[in-house]
């Protein structure tokens, strides 16, 4: 049974921009695990690719498109999900895109959710799905 994954934005960025090349090759190792099954939200997408398509990179848009194309469901927006997510908001101090991403995974069933984000930031308060930092797993398919 494959492991149910949500992956943030930063997670792609990271995998896309290769900055810091160990954290790159944790996301792309996470993104080409056939052991997950994805899920994404309509919020990563619009965090994600409204500037490469203005500014017609179309390399970097295929690489998240194939990422979407991937996932098993993409959790749109909704009045539930933004009333979910401004419960979670209030509850454990987070902001509105790791509000909306984290119930959109919550939403959808994911058993875990991958972040940029650092130990220590509020989404990590949030209970009922496993919160992982990208810069806390393993590099080399060792994540699970």
């Amino acid at each position: 049974m494959a492991l149910r994954t949500f992956l943030d934005s930063g997670v792609l960025l990271t995998a896309w921009r290769g900055e810091l090349s160990v954290l790159a090759e944790v996301a792309l190792d996470i993104m080409a695990d056939g052991q997950r099954a994805f899920f994404t939200s309509d919020n990563v997408k619009l965090e994600l690719l409204p500037k490469p398509t203005y500014e017609k990179r179309r390399v970097e848009l295929q690489f998240y498109n194939e990422h979407f194309r991937s996932t098993v469901r993409s959790e749109p927006f909704s009045p539930e999900l933004g009333n979910e997510a401004l419960a979670l908001a209030q509850k454990y101090g987070l902001s509105a895109g790791d509000a909306l991403n984290v119930a959109a995974a919550i939403r959808q069933g994911a058993e875990e959710f991958i972040t940029s984000e650092l130990p220590g930031k509020p989404i990590f308060r949030v209970p009922g799905i496993k919160i992982i930092s990208l810069g806390s797993l393993p590099a080399g398919n060792e994540h699970r």
